[in-house]
């Protein structure tokens, strides 16, 4: 388990202080915060291969293996699964290697330029092929690689999910009207920490002739149309904001953290580590719940509105959501 030394806990509060009000500059980085840049791009540069949030799910594997390779060695806390009795050598090229092994398992196709990558990394950071922290980092990378080699996180056939017509049920929305991506593989994923992808069900949607239903169905219907709608620009400029990339977004910031209020490579593998699996299973767990529920989305509910048996709902079949700039 990745249990916290107690003199660390002021440590975590301000993090977690920070995380919310945003208030983080970038200042410095280390090797987890490196690594974890290279990785984002190697998901980018995946496409289409790893849609959506389905990326935390790579960052998740790649950081339990650096933070298993960092604490083999400094020992600052208990390993998340792999033990590496007698440890030793340089913690950088001990993260290196382990981001590098799992990310060239998970990004075969990438082989070459993360190849490049990472030695150009060594020879920047003055490690020599010598060092026993890359065969820590390596030992680190098989055992995680080993424990998540069965997950479900790549799935063997196409994504073909595309619901159902039935009121309340979700389909396919404009303009691509394709199949749920990710589809409900990633709800069925082995979570990293939690005991199953159902342990933290979400209650259900509000029946479709509540009154709870109608109100937030003339919220969205007000404020997320494309056209006349009410929202403020501030309204519209935050929407935008959470329309990006989810998986690159959420990074940048945690390496902002990690530069500002992190000055060590151990306590940046743990952090790392945290916020991955957590996004991670985070992930699993959404998705579960939609597989479960197959809701319809807003851009269905209200172009059929009629259909849904709530008078205090009224349908616009030619309404459309805000979209990205």
């Amino acid at each position: 388990m990745i249990r916290m030394k107690t003199k660390n806990w002021p440590k975590v509060a301000v993090l977690a202080t920070i995380f919310l009000i945003g208030a983080v500059t970038n200042v410095r980085a280390d090797a987890v915060s490196d690594w974890n840049a290279i990785a984002v791009n190697s998901i980018v540069a995946a496409g289409s291969a790893r849609p959506g949030p389905a990326g935390v799910l790579d960052l998740a594997t790649m950081n339990a293996a650096i933070y298993d390779a960092v604490q083999a060695i400094e020992k600052d806390y208990e390993t998340y699964y792999v033990d590496i009795p007698g440890a030793s050598g340089s913690p950088v090229a001990a993260t290196a290697k382990a981001a590098y092994d799992v990310l060239v398992n998970r990004f075969p196709g990438q082989a070459g330029p993360l190849g490049v990558t990472y030695q150009n990394y060594l020879i920047a950071n003055g490690i020599l092929p010598t060092d026993p922290g890359l065969a820590v980092g390596a030992t680190a990378a098989a055992g995680i690689i080993a424990l998540r080699a069965c997950d479900g996180s790549f799935p063997a056939g196409p994504n073909t999910f595309i619901g159902g017509t039935g009121i309340g049920v979700w389909r396919p929305t404009p303009p691509a009207n394709s199949p749920m991506n990710p589809g409900p593989w990633l709800g069925q994923v082995t979570p990293f920490v939690m005991t199953r992808p159902t342990q933290f069900r979400s209650e259900p949607p509000p029946s479709l002739d509540s009154r709870r239903y109608a109100r937030d169905y003339n919220e969205v219907k007000r404020l997320g149309s494309l056209n006349n709608s009410e929202r403020t620009p501030d309204q519209t400029d935050t929407a935008y904001f959470y329309a990006g990339n989810f998986v690159v977004m959420m990074n940048q910031l945690v390496r902002e953290m990690a530069a500002e209020h992190v000055d060590n490579i151990t306590d940046s593998s743990r952090l790392f580590a945290l916020v991955s699996m957590s996004q991670g299973d985070a992930a699993i767990a959404t998705w579960n719940d939609k597989a479960f529920y197959v809701f319809w989305r807003p851009i269905t509910a209200i172009q059929f509105g009629d259909s849904d048996g709530n008078p205090r709902t009224t349908g616009d079949p030619a309404w459309n959501r805000s979209e990205e700039r």
